[in-house]
């Protein structure tokens, strides 16, 4: 089928009806191809197309002239696409109506899904967010840059899309950092993207490698503009370049995914020319890359390098070369969290946020991000041991709870409603279990097997723990523990913001709420 369509405003709409089989839909412009989606289509029915909600494809570039729709989609597909300068619809009516209660303070799409959070920077106030996204499905695939922007880290909100599939292939995970040495011909005030062109994920490059690339942002990281830039491709599918500044060697550096468990650290003083300075193997490691300067307890320089499934190794780093023990840790308990990247632009502390894998449950989004944490270095028993504490925002913007509040009894209960909430507790020192009740949901903790049990399912966290926070936002429930060491994130089942804890297992006991 074809559709031919004389652009008249600024954005097409497409009709999303989600979870459906995909078709292609590619998009010619004087004879050439400009663009090209995975579109999942419906078949047609008597009482009209359905649509889950509508999709942005921003054309304002070609006003005026003729745009040719072409693919394997029904008619009224086809006859669903709107150019219009706003898309006033029953669709838009319908993803109202659908849309079910989500989380407060972790970030979602309002449609379609993302993953990997992308492209981290702070600038004059404005904490952004770029994310994998897939605008036109609850499902992977056509990835895009998506981007929402915060001042507090705990409420975002979205914003237009801001790179979108090329010739080049579909935009993987990168980074982001402020130009404050004035590279490339640009403003000391632009943003900076390096980013992976993936090839080879969609039909339009099907037999092209994986390039890195970088896009640029004059005003303030609203809008993106790809530069003719790239760098050669080292193994197939290299991907996921993080680039940060290093102080001492004045020198860039980008570490980036090579294949199977290996790395790349190259460095730059123009971000224009890079070579290779170390290739390094590590256990069970894999894509999205970071590698991340934390401050010591003695002041000095304690350097991690991360990888996508929460897996850090200790070592150090002379702006050429990381050097480690080779020492797997693992961030968090599970496999929710993954992907975690640190902001560029922050001098006085360092912030991590992860995608959660979280299954789509019926919503017209899926996925969503963890809660921003600062990560710091503390010494427990001469042991060390990472951080992962919540930001500052969160304790300068909960209010207490009156424990009085609550429901007394042989345990205690609390019904939050839709707040967000926070308990933290510290055990007697004579309490051997602890057990709480989140709704239909239970979580318990062996003080002498060192288990750590969420809906029967065991996590091994050490004997003797006494410190415990828990964070509830919906369904996802943040637990850390041992002064922060310790952090898991689960999917509860059900949406009901209810505490139910033993009265006499706690020495202290606070509650937050938002």
């Amino acid at each position: 089928m074809e559709k031919q369509i004389r652009i008249e405003a600024d954005t097409l709409f497409l009709p999303i009806c989600a979870g459906k089989k995909t078709e292609i839909v590619e998009c010619f412009c004087e004879g050439k191809k400009v663009m090209e989606l995975q579109v999942p289509v419906d078949i047609p029915e008597k009482n009209g197309y359905h649509i889950d909600y509508y999709a942005r494809f921003p054309v304002k570039q070609f006003a005026g002239k003729t745009l040719i729709l072409r693919g394997h989609m029904p008619e009224s597909f086809l006859e669903e696409i709107r150019n219009e300068a706003v898309c006033d619809t029953a669709a838009s009516d319908r993803t109202e109506s659908n849309r079910l209660r989500r989380p407060r303070i972790h970030f979602t799409a309002q449609t379609g899904w993302i993953n990997d959070p992308n492209g981290l920077v702070y600038k004059d106030g404005y904490f952004h967010l770029y994310f994998q996204y897939n605008p036109y499905d609850i499902a992977w695939g056509n990835m895009c840059w998506g981007h929402a922007v915060s001042r507090d880290l705990l409420h975002w909100t979205q914003q237009d899309t801001v790179l979108y599939p090329d010739e080049h292939g579909t935009v993987f995970s990168g980074s982001g950092v402020v130009n404050e040495h004035g590279m490339l011909g640009l403003p000391e005030s632009a943003l900076l993207f390096f980013y992976t062109a993936a090839g080879a994920c969609n039909r339009w490059c099907e037999n092209d490698n994986s390039t890195q690339r970088l896009a640029y942002s004059l005003d303030g990281g609203a809008t993106l503009q790809k530069m003719n830039w790239e760098l050669a491709t080292i193994c197939k599918e290299n991907r996921d370049p993080k680039v940060f500044w290093h102080e001492e060697s004045r020198a860039y550096i980008m570490v980036l995914w090579l294949e199977k468990n290996d790395f790349g650290v190259l460095r730059s003083e123009d971000l224009r020319s890079w070579r290779m300075t170390d290739r390094i193997t590590l256990d069970q490691a894999w894509e999205c890359p970071d590698l991340i300067r934390l401050s010591g307890a003695d002041g000095g320089a304690e350097w991690m390098f991360w990888s996508a499934d929460g897996y850090y190794y200790w070592g150090t780093f002379d702006g050429f070369r990381f050097q480690t023990d080779g020492v797997r840790h693992e961030a968090y308990l599970g496999k929710l969290p993954y992907a975690a990247q640190t902001y560029a632009g922050v001098s006085d502390r360092v912030i991590s946020v992860p995608w959660l894998r979280l299954p789509n449950r019926g919503t017209l989004y899926t996925g969503a991000m963890g809660l921003p944490r600062e990560l710091s270095v503390v010494r427990l028993d001469g042991e060390k041991y990472l951080a992962q504490s919540l930001p500052r925002e969160w304790r300068e913007s909960c209010v207490p709870v009156d424990l009085t509040e609550m429901e007394a009894g042989d345990r205690l209960m609390y019904h939050g409603g839709e707040e967000v909430l926070e308990l933290r507790v510290r055990l007697r020192e004579d309490t051997q279990e602890m057990a709480l009740r989140f709704g239909k949901d239970t979580l318990t903790y062996n003080k002498k097997s060192g288990i750590l049990s969420v809906n029967g399912t065991d996590y091994p966290i050490g004997c003797d723990v006494r410190d415990f926070s828990f964070l509830l936002d919906d369904v996802i429930l943040e637990v850390t523990a041992k002064y922060d060491t310790i952090i898991g994130v689960f999917e509860l089942q059900e949406r009901e913001c209810i505490i139910e804890i033993e009265r006499d297992a706690f020495e202290k006991m606070q509650m937050n709420r938002m």
